[in-house]
């Protein structure tokens, strides 16, 4: 997902597949989204390609948008280091393992790889909120993220868990109640959603 990469960790780690499937690996589908005006699809595609968050000036141009919560993004913006910090110190009161030897996320490089994730999902979730779509992720992506992240062994329990304490955490900023928070809301949930299903089917691949 980002230029890191899910899971990844030094170079000489990774698999000849994981490599081809990390481009593949765009999870948001909003550039290419007919439900968008095409200025509005460029503004996607540009923030996304360069992993940042969206501008004041492109915030205002998509805060016209049903369901959008352009507004409530230009404040949750700032705050993302500081809510993935607040769910990182969570998940791993709540699963210090994760980081031990033997945990899903060690060494440390594979732990980094899952802030740097929960990071860059924050910033797809947002984008979905400013644009008023919730179901803004690109079926292609995520199932490319899925391989990936079956080709790296990453814990997805562990990874869902983090984006759940990612959602509360952002729920208690700005004016969440109003109907714009509502979007917020849904477009985590979405996200949640598609994580959960990678461990439903994975789990479907070890009874067949």
């Amino acid at each position: 997902m980002n230029d890191s990469k899910p899971g990844s960790g030094p170079p000489a780690s990774l698999s000849v597949r994981a490599l081809a499937l990390i481009p593949k690996a765009r999870i948001l589908g909003l550039p290419g989204d007919p439900r968008l005006s095409a200025a509005q699809r460029n503004i996607f595609a540009e923030a996304d390609e360069r992993r940042r968050h969206l501008l004041p000036h492109e915030l205002d141009h998509l805060s016209d948008n049903p369901h959008s919560a352009a507004r409530l993004v230009g404040i949750l913006q700032p705050e993302a280091e500081a809510l993935v910090a607040r769910a990182r110190r969570q998940l791993l009161e709540e699963q210090p393992g994760l980081i031990q030897a033997g945990g899903g996320l060690y060494p440390p490089f594979r732990a980094a790889a899952c802030w740097r994730d929960l990071w860059q999902f924050l910033r797809c979730v947002l984008y979905g909120a400013a644009s008023g779509i919730v179901d803004f992720t690109s079926p292609r992506g995520v199932q490319a993220l899925e391989l990936l992240y079956q080709e790296l062994h990453v814990p997805l329990g562990a990874m869902v868990r983090g984006l759940e304490l990612l959602k509360q955490h952002t729920i208690t900023i700005g004016p969440i109640h109003q109907p714009t928070g509502e979007t917020v809301v849904a477009c985590f949930d979405h996200l949640i959603g598609s994580l959960r299903g990678f461990r439903a089917s994975q789990e479907q691949e070890h009874l067949t």
